[in-house]
């Protein structure tokens, strides 16, 4: 036995826990952190009020083998309550605190509970189910009127209370839910016992340890690994004030805590959170954190060393100066988080398992651990593969199917539901988990994936929902994705991160989503591509441990998908009504009531997000606020604004900064350089650019071009065209003839094209002048500039390169542009630049490239023709029509 361990680690029960917790006297056994105040309940405190509770229950008529609830928040009360109903002889129902009334009733009434302990938030379900309710109240002021207080008997002898056996039940267990409607099973004193047993005897957690709880203890894997070992272990249990970052780091530092019990969630959001604290401290510190961090894992992977908590020192003080290690379970921790934790200096230990396992089955553990699988079985379990049962593999036990366990630790059959007990057990008494994986040759699982999340798609291919979401929800700008099946093909649904939206200056969320997911679509096989996708501004469903509640996403992707997931318009508070009680801001509040009431507008509303102003409608809105209420506003206002009543405090502030300037950009002096005649080099240095270029593009993409008979040879016009590559403006610039290159204007991306003095000067004489699409009023100022002077522009109304190839949206902004400028639109279709180059490929291929440009068009006919709810999308979405056309 390792140095450290207790005794009990070898015939762990209830009773010997409640011995050992009074053997232990004044050590803390039970923390809370609130604010910089830490409040202890002696392990002895903890038994004695645990017995007299359970002395008090039996007094009061509970009969062994009753069941009793419980719902109450995390704290000491709930684990002393848990505790005297066990020792009571009772099965404690423990229910999710979170729940709602009606949720919370449905279980109670089907587990038969006569009495329930309750926080005072709940008391209102157990009277209206006519149920005994007791009050937890030890943090009250006053004593309420029901508290449990008055149960507890004067003294307990432990003698007088009932003898608990292995085989008694200990806990009556609803499933989570995730697929469907959670069945209900017992776990025995026994099975609970396997687990902590194996647990203690690692010397995972040693005596005078404490460890961090931010899960609900109403799950069996809290219950188990994050309740009772430690207190079977010697150490503490510290309760953080909430479960958000701030009070978690605080309950770290307050306590004094060496171990924290996790989800993957957890852990993915703590590494998340400490590289975005590194990286606002700028460059230098963060290209130090990041040389730091790769030093350390490579000193951990190559040598052993585990150099982490000397080079990243500063780190741990900040966390926690005390953390050693963290815990993870209820879900996979991805491979690339468990390494990044162990590079930062901290010991890392997952597991596998289910709650009819009573949590823990497999571990990696110290000195047996294998990152990206979920380590062994711990002392006393078995594990085996079950072959497909289309026998494609080998023999059982190789290869990949469906996971298969037995041990002390494995429950014996869900409660009244004999079908699923027939089919939860193979014929030799194995368990079934419902889980996909594989065994290595050193006995260390792999889980692959969910049979019972398994989709089975039109064509019968099968796609596991979580391995695509990995691929598709890997972006800066999704909060949240998941994966799931519509009419036999793949849909997402997708919670936008707004904030890193604005930071990058994106204002059409919808673009950003769709461009995001066609991207990360390039390189899977077809039928793993998705047909749509819905914006929810609504969180995604999930159980208390993290994991989707997929059987409820089917109604959220139809509701997302019919805009039902925006938050519904509510009235200004009083206070806001304050800021909107007259001045331009009461002005702005009409035109948004106005244009926006059926989208849901409220103060809290995200202007982006939820009213869905983008960059070009800002444009229009813009202008009738500077008309109507005499202030201009930018489009900095709208990005920087995350909520309407946000926006209204800027309209404050351009009020008095800013009344008389442009409410939407306006040409500077600077800019108007970019017209200017380039002089006899800069001329010949253009031609030579145009001569190379077109060698150069024909020669690789055999240039064909038909239609040049329909550019007028003098005056303003735009050709507008598809954008499907980054060749697309080469192989236009190829296809034109000289003479009328001379007077085209174009728009080049600022930061790829004019980064620098020395690029600058290139693109002027090229006649390229710098645009960011993230500000598109300040393009279309300077295209309407071109056009005044007579020039051509070339203009790509998509903006963003298409991500397969395929025809997008034009943007209003060419719908503007036409109509202010009086200016023909020669539609142009550019067909073989995808293959060639398509999004994310660095270097070109040689493939055939073809143009096609068609005769002019003028925005008065375009806009009688086109489908939208004003003239600039009516003539954007016809000219896209007329652009389709010409695709051979």
């Amino acid at each position: 036995m390792p140095s450290g361990t207790r005794n009990l680690s070898e015939h762990w029960s209830l009773t010997a826990l409640l011995d050992d917790l009074a053997a232990r006297g004044d050590e803390a056994a039970l923390l809370t952190v609130a604010g910089e105040r830490v409040a202890a309940v002696s392990a002895a405190r903890v038994a004695e009020k645990a017995r007299r509770l359970a002395a008090g229950l039996v007094a009061a008529g509970a009969e062994r083998g009753e069941h009793v609830g419980l719902i109450a928040p995390n704290g000491p009360d709930w684990a002393v309550a848990r505790l005297g109903i066990a020792a009571a002889g009772c099965v404690g129902v423990a229910l999710d605190d979170l729940a709602g009334e009606e949720e919370a009733a449905t279980y109670l009434k089907d587990a038969g509970c006569r009495l329930v302990f309750v926080s005072p938030a709940h008391l209102a379900v157990a009277e209206r189910l006519g149920i005994d309710a007791l009050v937890l109240d030890d943090g009250a002021a006053e004593r309420h009127e029901r508290s449990w207080r008055l149960v507890f008997a004067e003294t307990a002898d432990a003698e007088s209370l009932p003898a608990i056996g292995p085989e008694d039940r200990a806990t009556l267990v609803y499933t989570s839910g995730t697929t469907g409607a959670p069945k209900s099973f017992y776990l025995t004193w026994a099975n609970i016992a396997a687990n902590v047993e194996a647990m203690v005897s690692l010397d995972i957690v040693r005596p005078g340890d404490r460890v961090l709880l931010p899960l609900p203890l109403h799950h069996v894997y809290p219950l188990v690994v994050g309740l009772f070992t430690p207190l079977s272990g010697g150490g503490a249990v510290v309760f953080p004030e909430a479960v958000a970052g701030p009070q978690i780091i605080r309950a770290l530092q307050a306590a004094g805590v060496a171990i924290m019990i996790g989800v993957p969630r957890l852990y993915t959001a703590l590494v998340g959170g400490l590289e975005g604290r590194v990286a606002a401290r700028g460059k230098l510190a963060k290209t130090l954190f990041r040389a730091l961090v790769a030093l350390s894992d490579v000193l951990r992977r190559r040598f052993g060393i585990k150099a982490g908590r000397v080079l990243l020192a500063g780190l741990h003080r900040q966390i926690g100066p005390g953390l050693r290690v963290m815990i993870s379970g209820g879900a996979q921790l991805e491979p690339a988080v468990f390494h990044r934790l162990e590079a930062l200096g901290w010991e890392v230990l997952s597991g596998y398992g289910l709650a009819e396992t009573a949590s823990i089955f497999t571990g990696n553990v110290p000195g047996a651990k294998i990152i990206g699988s979920e380590g062994r079985p711990l002392k006393g379990g078995e594990i085996r593969i079950a072959p497909p049962t289309d026998g494609e593999t080998g023999s059982e036990g190789a290869g990949e199917g469906e996971i298969l366990l037995r041990g002390a630790s494995v429950f014996a059959g869900y409660r009244d539901n004999p079908e699923a007990n027939a089919t939860v057990f193979t014929e030799d008494g194995w368990f079934r988990t419902g889980d996909l994986g594989r065994l290595d040759d050193r006995g260390f699982v792999y889980v692959t994936g969910r049979s019972k999340e398994l989709i089975v798609l039109g064509g019968g291919k099968n796609v596991f929902p979580d391995e695509l979401e990995k691929v598709y929800g890997d972006s800066p700008f999704f909060r949240e994705l998941a994966v799931l099946e519509r009419n036999g093909a793949l849909v997402a649904i997708v919670v936008p991160d707004g904030e890193a939206m604005r930071a990058s200056g994106y204002t059409r969320a919808e673009d950003v989503v769709r461009i995001t997911l066609a991207d990360k679509a390039r390189g899977l096989p077809s039928y793993q591509r998705l047909s749509g996708f819905a914006v929810s501004r609504e969180a995604l469903p999930r159980t208390r441990l993290g994991k989707y509640q997929r059987f409820r996403l089917g109604d959220l992707y139809e509701r997302a998908r019919r805009g039902e997931t925006r938050p519904r318009a509510v009235a200004p508070s009083p206070e806001d009504r304050g800021l909107i009680a007259g001045g331009p801001a009461a002005e702005v509040w009409k035109i948004l009531t106005e244009r926006y009431a059926e989208r849901g507008l409220s103060m809290d509303a995200s202007p982006t997000l939820d009213l869905g102003i983008d960059s070009l409608e800002w444009m229009t809105l813009a202008l009738d606020v500077e008309q109507r209420a005499g202030v201009a506003l930018t489009e900095e206002d709208l990005v920087a604004s995350e909520t309407v009543r946000d926006l209204l405090g800027r309209v404050g502030t351009a009020a008095a900064d800013r009344a008389t300037g442009p409410a939407v950009a306006a040409v500077s002096a600077e800019d108007l350089r970019w017209f200017e005649p380039v002089g006899t080099a800069g001329r010949a240095f253009g031609t030579a650019a145009f001569a190379t270029n077109r060698a150069l593009m024909r020669l690789l993409f055999r240039v064909e071009v038909e239609g040049l008979e329909h550019l007028p040879a003098e005056g303003p016009c735009v050709l507008a065209a598809n954008h499907a590559s980054d060749l697309d403006p080469p192989v236009m610039g190829a296809a034109l003839p000289l003479d009328f290159m001379r007077r085209v204007y174009w728009g080049g991306d600022a930061q790829r094209l004019h980064g620098g003095p020395i690029r600058r000067a290139l693109m002027r004489p090229l006649h390229v002048f710098p645009v960011d699409e993230r500000t598109p009023a300040a393009a279309l100022a300077m295209g309407t500039e071109a056009l005044k002077r007579g020039n051509a522009l070339i203009w790509f109304p998509e903006s963003w390169r298409s991500p397969d190839g395929e025809i997008q949206r034009f943007l209003p902004g060419i719908g503007r542009l036409l109509s202010e400028t009086g200016a023909p639109v020669l539609p142009v279709w550019i067909d073989g630049t995808f293959a060639a180059m398509p999004r994310g490929r660095s270097l070109p291929r040689p493939a055939k490239v073809r143009i096609r440009i068609g005769p002019p068009l003028d925005a008065t006919a375009l806009d009688a023709a086109g489908a939208g709810d004003n003239p600039y999308t009516r003539i954007a979405a016809a000219l896209r029509d007329e652009v389709a056309k010409l695709k051979p």
